[in-house]
């Protein structure tokens, strides 16, 4: 009745005549996730005071926005692994998706976002281009939405 896997489908599998202990695991993780947030802590404090209030040219061209977006998608994607500990709930389960699910998709879409101003300022050859991050952050929220449908779905049924 073990299967050594710490899961949502059942969550009493785990609970009796398991000889598997997942505490050192845990404590494993949870140091190094717990550094890792503390690291994108740091560089989000960094953006936000170079990026906003000194306004620092260099980081003003790497658009902090979404330098902020990412670092706080990268601080969900690592506080998502918290949800694995300890016995398996209903909450944590349906928890898990939208943790791992919101910040992996929206690291990747405002990257792609960047990629997209990059790639259109230079596919016009002596023109200048200015693409704004409000313009980008609408392409952002735009490949936000089917993730947060197909979660809510998802949780739902």
């Amino acid at each position: 009745h073990c299967d050594a896997f710490i899961d949502c489908q059942n969550l009493s599998d785990e609970s009796v005549d398991c000889s598997t202990n997942y505490i050192p695991v845990f404590i494993v993780f949870g140091i190094l996730s717990g550094t890792l947030i503390l690291v994108a802590l740091g560089l989000l404090i960094f953006v936000l005071v170079f990026g906003f209030l000194m306004k620092y040219q260099r980081l003003r061209a790497s658009s902090p926005v979404f330098l902020v977006i990412i670092l706080f998608s990268v601080i969900m994607g690592f506080g998502s692994i918290f949800a694995w500990f300890g016995k398996p709930h209903p909450v944590a389960c349906v928890f898990q998706p939208w943790m791992l699910g919101v910040s992996s998709l929206s690291m990747i879409s405002a990257l792609c976002a960047k990629t997209y101003r990059i790639w259109r300022i230079f596919r016009s050859k002596l023109v200048k281009l200015t693409i704004t991050d409000r313009e980008l952050c609408l392409l952002w929220v735009v490949s936000m939405i089917p993730v947060l449908l197909i979660l809510v779905i998802w949780s739902i049924v």
